[in-house]
C-alpha cells in the first residue's frame, strides 16, 4: 500500500479503479487553409461556442452558471482574440492557433503574483477547448468509461466533469489545481469526493491501480490493505444508508406522529434560492423578498422587475411564489430618527404611488408565468390594504389600456408584523387572501427593542409568550375568514418554536431552504 497527502477539495469517501487522463494539444493532422479562411472559421467557431455556452448557462446551477459565464468573457477577450488572429496571419490553422494562444495566456496567468487569478488558468484552457471542439469536432480528451472509476490528472477542467455520466465518477484526483477552482466547485456542486495537489508522483503510477481517497481530508492511498479496505467499504456503507435516510425523509409526507399536517415553504431571493428550494423539496416559496435586487432608482423598470419574477416563478416549477412587495427603507428612510418606524414596506410603496404601479404592473405580467401571491409588508391597518388595492386595480386597468397580458386574479396577502395588525387581524383578514406573520417584527416591536441593536439585545427575546399570543390570535382570526395562516421567519426554523407555532394552529412554515429537513424530522416526531 502506497499512501500519498493530497489536498481536500471535495467532501466524501471514493474507492475503486484509477482512471488516468492524460491531454495533449497538438494541432498535427490538420488541413490548413488561406489565412482569411481559417480567420472566418475562427470567428464562426467562436460565436458557435459562445451559443453553446448561453444553452448551459440556461439550465446550469447558479455556481455553474457563474463558471460559464467567466468562459463567455474569457473568449470574447480582446488580446486572446488579437493573439489567435495572429498565429493564423502567420499561417496556422484556426484550431492550432486556438491551442497555442490558450496555452500561453494560462501560462502568463499562472505567472501571476495573485493566487484566484492564478486558477483561473484552467478556465482560458477549458473555454479554448470548446472552441477547438467546434473547429475539428469533439475531441476524445477522456477516455471512456466502461466501469465507475477515479479521475486522475494533472488538471480537470469544468467540462471534463459534466462530459461524463455523474454515475460512473466515484471520485477526483488532481496533481496540481486548487480546492478553490471551478473543477473542485464543481465537484461539491455535484456530491463527488475529491482532492487537488496530489503530486505528480502519484499521476505516474496510479493508472489502472485501486485506489482509496478521503476528500475531506485529503487522505489518498493506492492498492490499499486489507484492513484500509474494510475501513473504507464501511463509512462508504454508513454515508449512503445516511443519504438514503435524507432522501426517503425529503419524499416522507409532512405529517406529525398523531396524523397532524403541517406544509414547509422556503424563503428566497434569487430564482437560484428557489431552485435550490424546489429541489429541497419546499412546498412553495413562503417568501421572496423582492428588494435585494430590485430597488428603487436601480434595475427598477418594469421589464426589468418582470424578468426577475418570471425567472423566480419559472424556477419554482408551479408550486407557489410569494413575492413581498418592496420593504426595504425609501431615500427618505436614511434621514429619519429611527427608519424601523418610518416608510418601510406598504408605506414607503404608498408614498410612492408611480415607483409602486410599476411594481405592481410587473408583479402581475409575470403572474401569467405561474404560481404568483403578493404579499403586502408593514401593514398595521385596513386602509393600508384598501389604498394598495386601488393602486393594484389601477395597475390593472393601465396593463388593459396598453393591451399587456396579465393575471387577473393573483391572491394579495397580508404580513402581520406589527401589533396593530395582530390585534386588527379580524379586520385585516376580510381583505386578504392569506396571512403571513414576522414574528421576527413581532417581536421587535412588541417588545421595543431594535433587533438590530447590540445595546438593546437584552431585551429583544427569542422566545415570547406575548407574540406567541398575537400568533393565536392571528390564526384564529384567519380561521373565522378560512384564509391559510403561514409563520416566514428565522424562528420557524428553530424546532421549539416550530413546535410551538403548530400547537397554536398554524400549518404553514417558511425558512431557509437549508432547514427544511431538520424542521421536518423533528415535527414528525412530535404529537399535538
Amino acid at each position: 500500500m502506497e499512501k500519498y497527502m493530497a489536498v481536500p477539495a471535495s467532501d466524501g469517501l471514493a474507492f475503486g479503479p484509477v482512471c488516468r487522463v492524460r491531454r495533449s494539444m497538438s494541432g498535427m493532422g490538420r488541413a490548413v487553409l488561406n489565412p482569411r479562411q481559417e480567420e472566418a472559421a475562427y470567428r464562426s467557431a467562436l460565436a458557435r461556442a459562445q451559443q453553446n455556452l448561453d444553452q448551459l448557462i440556461a439550465k446550469a446551477s447558479a455556481d455553474e452558471k457563474a463558471i460559464f459565464q467567466a468562459q463567455q468573457v474569457m473568449m470574447a477577450d480582446e488580446g486572446l482574440q488579437n493573439e489567435v488572429l495572429a498565429y493564423i496571419h502567420a499561417g496556422a490553422g484556426a484550431a492550432a492557433a486556438v491551442e497555442r494562444a490558450a496555452g500561453i495566456f494560462a501560462g502568463r496567468i499562472r505567472a501571476l503574483d495573485d493566487d484566484y487569478l492564478r486558477e483561473r488558468a484552467c478556465d482560458v484552457l477549458d473555454a479554448c477547448y470548446r472552441i477547438v471542439d467546434v473547429l475539428d469536432g469533439p475531441q476524445a480528451q477522456l477516455p471512456p468509461l466502461t466501469s465507475p472509476s477515479i479521475l486522475a490528472a494533472e488538471e480537470l477542467y469544468p467540462t471534463d466533469i459534466l462530459s461524463i455520466d455523474r454515475r460512473m465518477i466515484l471520485g477526483l484526483v488532481m496533481g496540481a489545481g486548487s480546492a478553490n477552482a471551478h473543477a473542485s466547485i464543481i465537484a461539491r456542486t455535484m456530491g463527488i469526493p475529491a482532492v487537488v495537489l496530489a503530486g505528480q508522483e502519484f499521476l505516474d503510477v496510479c493508472d489502472g491501480k485501486i485506489a482509496a481517497l478521503n476528500g475531506s481530508t485529503g487522505d489518498l492511498c493506492l492498492e490499499p490493505d486489507e484492513a484500509t479496505k474494510a475501513r473504507f467499504a464501511h463509512s462508504i456503507r454508513l454515508a449512503r444508508r445516511r443519504t438514503l435516510s435524507e432522501e426517503r425523509l425529503r419524499y416522507a409526507a409532512c405529517v406529525t406522529r398523531d396524523g397532524t399536517e403541517f406544509e414547509l415553504y422556503a424563503n428566497c431571493s434569487t430564482a437560484e434560492d428557489v431552485r435550490a428550494a424546489i429541489e429541497a423539496d419546499a412546498h412553495g416559496i413562503g417568501l421572496l423578498l423582492s428588494e435585494y435586487l430590485v430597488r428603487p432608482g436601480e434595475n427598477d423598470s418594469e421589464e426589468a422587475q418582470y424578468q426577475f419574477y418570471t425567472a423566480c416563478l419559472a424556477a419554482a416549477k408551479g408550486k407557489p411564489v410569494t413575492i413581498s412587495t418592496y420593504g426595504g427603507n425609501g431615500p427618505e428612510g436614511a434621514l429619519e430618527t429611527n427608519p424601523a418606524l418610518g416608510l418601510r414596506g406598504v408605506r414607503y410603496s404608498l408614498a410612492h404611488p408611480q415607483w409602486f404601479q410599476t411594481q405592481l404592473a410587473a408583479l402581475l405580467r409575470a403572474g401569467v408565468q405561474g404560481n404568483l401571491r403578493i404579499v403586502l409588508p408593514m401593514v398595521s391597518t385596513s386602509d393600508d390594504i384598501e389604498r394598495a388595492l386601488e393602486m393594484l386595480h389601477a395597475a390593472k386597468a393601465s396593463l388593459r389600456k396598453r393591451r399587456v397580458p396579465f393575471s387577473e386574479n393573483v391572491p394579495v396577502g397580508v404580513m402581520i408584523e406589527t401589533p396593530a395588525a395582530a390585534l386588527g387581524a379580524r379586520e385585516l383578514a376580510r381583505k386578504s387572501a392569506f396571512f403571513h406573520i414576522s414574528t421576527t417584527n413581532l417581536a421587535q416591536y412588541a417588545h421595543a427593542a431594535d433587533r438590530s441593536s447590540a445595546t438593546a439585545q437584552e431585551y429583544y427575546p427569542h422566545f415570547s409568550p406575548a407574540v406567541h399570543r398575537m400568533v393565536s390570535m392571528t390564526v384564529e382570526a384567519a380561521a373565522e375568514a378560512r384564509i391559510p395562516v403561514c409563520v416566514c421567519c428565522e424562528s420557524a426554523a428553530r424546532p421549539e418554536l416550530a413546535e410551538v407555532y403548530l400547537r397554536l394552529g398554524v400549518r404553514q412554515l417558511s425558512m431557509a431552504y437549508g432547514s427544511l429537513l431538520g424542521i421536518k424530522e423533528y415535527l414528525m416526531g412530535i404529537s399535538l
